[in-house]
Formats: C-alpha cells, structure tokens, sequence
C-alpha cells in the first residue's frame, strides 16, 4: 500500500513519468520517504527532474493531506488507480520490456481468461475500412472476443463502436488523462466505454492533454492488451499503426492485415506489413482460427427478406441453400461472370445470409 501511496503521489501530483521514477533511489517505498533525499543526489538530476521534485512539501503530514485530496478527486470521478499489486492488474503486461508503473482506470479491464483483439488503423480511414471495422469487430465481438483499441477517430472509434453494438466488450487506452475525450466528437462512444464492463485506461494523470510524443506509450499498451494484433488500413510512411506493429512484434503477438487496392494509400501500409511476415486477413475466422474459435454466422441478419435482394443474389443464395458449394461451382451453376457473383456473395455475407466456411467455400448461416 505504501508503494501505491508513492506511485499515486508521484504519477497524480509530481506528475514523474515512469522513466523518471526508475531514476529515483531503489530504497524509497513510501512517499514519506521523498522528503529525505539527499542534496547529493538531487544535484545529479535533470533540470526538469529537479524542478519536480521542488514541489514536494515541508512535512510529512502536508504530504498526507495532499495524498487524501488526491484520493477524493480520483473517487468523485470513478477513477480507479492500479499498480501491480493489485489483483486485477492484467498479467498481459508481461511481455513488455518496459511495462507501466500504474494505470488509471475508468470502468473495467479486459478479462485475463477472455480472447482479446488489439484493432487500429488510419484515422482518415476510407469507406471500405470504415466498414470492414464494422464487420470484423462486429463478428469478433458477437463470438465473445473483446476489443482494445485507441479512441482515435476513423477505424479505432468505428471498431469499439461495433463491437459494443454487437453485445461484446471494448476497451480503449488513451495518450491523454482518462477524464478528457480525444477527440471531442468521440464522446458519445467515450461514455458507453465507461460503463457495462467496457473501459478506458491510461498512464497519464487525470488531467493530462493529449500530446503526439504520448502515443509511442500508448500504443505498446494497446498491443500488449491484445492476444494479437489486427491492422485494417495504415500508410506506408511512418504512422500509429507501424509504431504498434513494431511494439506488437516486439512482444512476439501476432499480426493480420487487412489487404486492399495497389493503388490506394491507405492500403500500402499494410501490403508492407504483409510483404515482410504479417497475416493476410480475408476474414474474421482468420482471427478466430488463430484465437482457436470457430465462427459461424455471427451477425444477426439485418434484412431476411430474400424479396429485398437483386435477383443475381436471390438466385446465388438459392443455389447456395441447396448445397454448399465452392465458388468455382457457383460460377459453373449461376453463368454470372466472376465480378457479378463475388459482388453478390459480399452483400450475401455482409447481410448475414451466407458464411464462408473456408477459402472460397460458401454455406448459408
């Protein structure tokens, strides 16, 4: 508890980084136990360090107070403070070389028993990877997998989005205090990740701005939470997304990809991840296969109406209810050319009529 009590006033009201902690002497275990430092040893600190530390007050008894009304603050506001003496601290920390010091934490954290998926991506993300983040986490989640992402705008929102939508968990960690929404527009998601057995955790203080340099700390979190790590849109040149699949390989996790368009940006990053050694992701089982599950129609049909379908699908997924077939049969039993019956088969899955049971293997759910 004392340790607790030091990392709290250090974190919430010095405001150290974890790097300026791991500089102090081994030997302090409380916080009582700062107003003893040695002039000696100050005088081989950073100017900034030494500023910090400038604050601390007079006695003891200050020192308590100001630990009290921390306390009080963090309680008015649901925020929970964690350090690995807690039990609940998640043990997926342990691949890190540099693992946090505390979290704070608003809601809940990720169950240690339960498949876990780390979804980025571009925040300018295109329409295909809006709506492949909607499919894939909405098929992830409806399976049980929960998902952990960064708030971001574009596929990390859009992920956490679906999957809360689809009944399952979702988990976001922050690069800013775990008291502010970045960005502002993400509020309404940021409120439902507060509650029902989702949250939002973060290193930094309540407080804490969203900085650029925050993020590098934010993503190997991410990557850490996640059993594996699925990355649906990313530019070629240095972005979030190649900074978390560096800390993901880093950890030994695993990498899926989500493959698009030779001549689209947004793509280019990840046919590089699978270039040199990333998982090409065609589907949600790819995951669930990896994760040792099996998906079966998940998605809750939106429209059962084959009334409501062009009579290209209606006719394919007639073919398909009588017997599960291979693409290469449906081509030979339909006469559509190759585009008119992939275009209808992705509509046919994307609703919920059909499931492909493997590479080009099709069945209705």
């Amino acid at each position: 508890m004392e340790r607790r009590a030091l990392y709290l006033y250090l974190s919430c009201e010095l405001r150290l980084t974890r790097a300026e902690v791991r500089k102090l002497p081994g030997d302090i275990c409380a916080p009582e136990d700062l107003l003893n430092l040695p002039d000696s040893f100050l005088d081989t600190l950073s100017p900034g360090l030494q500023h910090k530390l400038e604050q601390l007050p007079d006695t003891a008894a200050q020192l308590s107070a100001a630990l009290r009304e921390i306390e009080e603050a963090l309680y008015i506001r649901h925020i929970r403070f964690l350090t690995a003496a807690d039990t609940d601290w998640p043990e997926r920390f342990s691949t890190l070389e540099d693992p946090p010091l505390w979290l704070y934490l608003r809601g809940d954290l990720p169950a240690e028993y339960n498949p876990t998926v780390a979804m980025i991506g571009s925040r300018s993300a295109s329409s295909y990877g809006l709506r492949m983040a909607d499919f894939i986490a909405a098929e992830l989640a409806a399976k049980g997998v929960s998902i952990v992402s960064g708030l971001a705008a574009g596929i990390d929102s859009r992920a956490e989005e679906a999957a809360i939508e689809a009944g399952g968990k979702s988990f976001a960690v922050l690069g800013c205090g775990v008291n502010i929404c970045y960005p502002k527009e993400n509020y309404a998601l940021f409120s439902k990740l507060c509650e029902n057995g989702n949250g939002i955790l973060s290193e930094f203080p309540p407080g804490t701005a969203s900085r650029a340099w925050h993020f590098p700390d934010r993503n190997r979190l991410i990557a850490a939470l996640g059993d594996c790590l699925c990355v649906l849109e990313a530019r070629e040149q240095q972005s979030g997304s190649s900074i978390t699949v560096g800390s993901a390989l880093e950890q030994g996790k695993e990498i899926f990809c989500l493959p698009g368009r030779i001549t689209d940006p947004l793509s280019r990053g990840c046919h590089v991840f699978i270039q040199n050694g990333a998982n090409l992701l065609q589907s949600p089982q790819d995951i669930l296969d990896y994760l040792g599950l099996r998906l079966r129609c998940m998605l809750t049909p939106r429209i059962r109406s084959v009334e409501s379908l062009s009579p290209e699908e209606q006719h394919l997924y007639r073919l398909i209810r009588e017997e599960a077939c291979f693409l290469n049969r449906l081509l030979q039993r339909s006469g559509y050319d190759i585009g008119t019956v992939m275009r209808c088969l992705l509509k046919l899955e994307l609703e919920g009529y059909i499931e492909q049971l493997s590479a080009n293997y099709y069945s209705v759910c």
